[in-house]
Formats: C-alpha cells, structure tokens, sequence
C-alpha cells in the first residue's frame, strides 16, 4: 500500500492563489514531492511566485521540509511532529516580511519557483494537512 495524497485543490486568478494538500502514510519517505508546479497547474502561469502564509498541521513525530525547487534546493520551511499521538500545528505568517512576503532566491542555479516537499522519519498512520497562499511575484 502507498502513501495515501491528495490535492484537494489549487486556486489561482492569476495574481494569488492557494493549495491544500494532505498525506496519510504507509511510511514511504518523501523525496523531493512535487505539489506546486508554476507551469504545469498554474494558468497564466507566473515565473516565480512569493509564499504568504504557511498553515500546517504535523501527525506524528517526523519533520516536513517545504522547498523551492532549483538545482540546489531552497528551504522555505522545517515542521517537527512533536509526538506520534499529537497533532501540532504550524502557522507561518510571510506578509509582515520586507516586501510584504518572502520569496525564494531567483538568482539560484536552476531556479523553477515549484514547491516541494521532503519527510524525515516519515512512519505507518503518520501524516498532516497543509495550505499555502501565495501571489505572483512582480
């Protein structure tokens, strides 16, 4: 059996947008988990776009790492499971950033701008709920 996923949904109007995507595991690691490709399910799609707020909840005691993607990965953000019997949450607010939210470096070698996901101690019955906003980025 695999991992369990599911996009509920990707919104976008060609300025802002968001996703929803949770996992429940069968203890098969993430590497690298696509679930944002600009060019693929974004429509215009946009270069690069900025992260505005993060809202996570961890099942499990295993670590999640969203990343942007390039040719060396950019770590947008690290959600630790506190415990295998409760849940924890992760709420991370962008918009009080310079330049009104954060966004990954374009210099970068190979940069797509697509969100990825990675799982550390990932186990059986583990898994999390997740929504991103985000904007195009001007």
């Amino acid at each position: 059996m695999a991992n369990t996923t599911n996009i509920d949904h990707i919104e976008w109007d060609g300025h802002r947008g968001a996703i929803h995507f949770n996992l429940s595991s069968d203890s098969t690691g993430l590497s690298a988990l696509s679930i944002l490709d600009l060019s693929a399910d974004l429509s215009p799609a946009p270069n690069s776009i900025k992260l505005r707020t993060i809202q996570c909840t961890l099942y499990g005691n295993w670590i999640l790492t969203g990343l942007i993607d390039a040719t060396t990965d950019e770590t947008f953000a690290v959600i630790e499971g506190q415990t295998a019997d409760v849940s924890f949450e992760f709420v991370r607010d962008f918009t009080d950033f310079p330049g009104s939210a954060w966004h990954a470096d374009k210099s970068a070698s190979g940069f797509t701008g697509d969100i990825l996901l990675t799982s550390t101690s990932l186990a059986n019955g583990d898994g999390f709920d997740l929504v991103i906003t985000f904007e195009k980025d001007s």
